[in-house]
């Protein structure tokens, strides 16, 4: 039984490595056979998920274990982790959600264990300039152009925040600025990818990258918000709802 116990401290550790596959280690890839065939032991990796408050989302062949730690865990990520400018902190999470958003266009794709996306930091700045554009035409039309609507006053305050942000800009030898959109959507992009989310493809268009079955899990589970049906609505198609846990306050979005 202790023996138990010690194996599945250990699978659950491997849940803190979300760069780390399966296939890549064998005591990894044994522990996951081993969970997937044993329902008891499967009870004891849960139990000792829930002996630091985790929550275990699924144990998958590819992805390995994927964990669920509460808001405010000492395991749970946060936005100011990777981003700790404030004033960035809008940006990157609304290029997360685009990012999810454009890498499963279509709620099949959630539920096609083949299904492989493809999303640049080009095609990412284009997609929300768009709707940015848009949701500010729509505020023009209906005289709101000066106070966002009444029903979405983050939702404007944050596209017109966006577009008060430049795209690009350029550092003295020709780099990206890391403060541009472009700039932190690449932020966005790499945090994924060195937490196991996306691969790296490409430089080309800005940075491209295709996704993997533990980022297709994510999206999966996370719930959707009101901000995702109203990225639907201005066109960007997002099938089953993907954020990180914070939202940003209006305080945030102030230019």
């Amino acid at each position: 039984m202790l023996d138990d116990i010690a194996d599945a401290s250990r699978l659950v550790s491997f849940g803190f490595r979300p760069g780390l596959r399966p296939p890549q280690l064998a005591d990894y890839r044994d522990l996951v056979g081993r969970y997937l065939s044993d329902p008891g032991f499967a009870q004891v990796v849960h139990a000792a998920a829930r002996g630091f408050d985790l929550t275990v989302i699924t144990v998958h062949p590819q992805a390995g274990i994927i964990l669920d730690p509460p808001l405010d865990s000492p395991f749970a990520a946060s936005i100011a982790d990777h981003v700790p400018n404030t004033r960035d902190r809008p940006l990157v999470l609304l290029a997360h959600l685009a990012i999810a958003a454009l890498a499963f266009p279509r709620a099949a794709d959630l539920d096609d264990s083949t299904y492989v996306g493809r999303v640049t930091v080009d095609q990412v700045d284009e997609a929300v300039t768009d709707a940015a554009e848009e949701l500010n035409r729509r505020a023009a039309e209906s005289g709101e152009s000066v106070d966002p609507p009444a029903d979405q006053p983050d939702l404007v305050t944050l596209w017109r925040y966006y577009l008060r942000r430049n795209s690009v800009g350029q550092t003295g030898d020709k780099r990206v600025l890391p403060t541009s959109r472009r700039g932190l959507i690449k932020r966005a992009a790499e945090y994924l990818a060195d937490n196991g989310m996306l691969r790296r493809v490409s430089s080309d268009a800005g940075g491209t990258y295709s996704t993997t079955i533990r980022y297709q899990i994510q999206v999966q589970q996370l719930a959707a918000t009101q901000m995702i049906g109203d990225l639907a609505e201005l066109g960007i198609a997002v099938p089953g709802g993907a954020i990180p846990p914070s939202r940003p306050s209006p305080a945030e979005m102030t230019a």
